[in-house]
């Protein structure tokens, strides 16, 4: 469930991860199943991907090699191949729990969660793993449905306390509530029973963000990166949070490394579009943000800075609409008002 988006996107979610076209020119040899599941088993997604092309290319899709494949999508994001792999997998192969688990991770990936939510339901708690609970949760936070979150998290918690994915949702849970005294312990709980599994990061993130560290929340982030490089939300939370620090030079040298990864990703394109203003180029700000926009359009915060995008560009009367949209949102706040009479002056 590394793909797991944070709740600091506010509820954009798990997006399909793009491998390069390109990835094949790391390849100067045909490529063996060893040398894909190196490559994976050292964290480098991309290379592992383009390897395993190689060899599925010329027809040697033994289960070794499907099962590799099942692993990998998963931790791409790629639902739609994660089934794919999963559905030429002799049961011989996985079956039972990790068959169930594999399943329902691809469900959600592929933007079903209900589907995964329908699968647990024919089964008795007690029969759930707990990467069933973790699996559960997720699709459960995904389809918006915080009372069954919550009695199956009381549960899943009393099954499994020390479980590093099931305190990272519960902290997350509750930093999405607005309690981040009470989502304190399920973080630091989530953090010391997992410190390389990537949504312990995240959530250490959030609570440092909470804290008012954002250097350490910086640290978490990129430390998830290094765990899963194929997951785009911990990069470009690193961006957002150099800029929030003002720190735009740093923020612009992520975000090079960003964008040759990750360039669709919506919420990275959002600080593309915040790097860009900082930097005076108001015109390549909005192009970013209009790629952006279609996911963030009712953020108070992205119709901020759409606001202060079309001011930059001289576009008082769009700049003003925003403005205006912004403290309809998120209520009046001093300086927005100021700059309201400003353009209404």
């Amino acid at each position: 469930m590394e793909s797991l988006r944070s709740p600091l996107l506010s509820g954009a979610f798990a997006a399909a991860l793009a491998v390069s076209l390109g990835a094949c020119e790391m390849l100067s040899t045909s490529s063996t199943y060893e040398d894909a599941q190196r490559a994976y088993d050292a964290g480098q997604y991309r290379i592992a991907n383009a390897h395993l092309a190689d060899v599925l290319s010329r027809g040697d899709a033994d289960e070794r090699v499907r099962r590799l494949q099942l692993d990998l999508m998963l931790k791409l994001g790629d639902g739609n191949r994660a089934m794919a792999a999963l559905d030429q997998l002799p049961e011989a192969v996985l079956d039972g729990a990790g068959r169930r688990v594999a399943l329902a991770h691809a469900q959600i990936l592929q933007g079903s969660p209900r589907k995964t939510a329908e699968l647990y339901a024919r089964l008795a708690p007690e029969e759930l793993s707990e990467q069933d609970l973790r699996m559960l949760l997720w699709a459960l936070a995904e389809l918006g449905e915080g009372a069954a979150f919550e009695e199956r998290m009381g549960f899943a918690l009393a099954r499994f306390p020390d479980s590093p994915y099931l305190n990272a949702l519960a902290a997350d849970r509750l930093y999405d509530l607005g309690q981040p005294r009470e989502a304190d312990r399920f973080a630091q709980a989530a953090l010391a029973n997992g410190p390389e599994i990537v949504e312990a990061r995240l959530v250490a993130g959030r609570r440092a963000i909470f804290d008012g560290d954002l250097e350490q929340a910086i640290e978490h982030y990129s430390r998830a990166n290094d765990i899963n490089p194929a997951n785009p939300l911990p990069l470009a939370n690193v961006v957002g949070l150099h800029l929030d620090l003002g720190q735009v030079e740093e923020a612009g040298r992520v975000l090079t490394i960003a964008q040759e990864n990750h360039g669709g990703y919506p919420f990275l394109q959002w600080q593309v579009a915040r790097h860009r203003l900082a930097v005076g180029d108001a015109q390549a700000a909005r192009a970013a943000k209009d790629q952006a926009e279609r996911q963030f359009a009712d953020n108070p915060e992205f119709i901020l800075l759409s606001a202060e995008i079309e001011a930059a560009l001289g576009n008082n009367r769009l700049a003003l609409d925003n403005y205006r949209r912004f403290v309809r949102e998120a209520g009046e706040v001093p300086e927005i008002m100021r700059r309201i009479a400003e353009l209404e002056s």
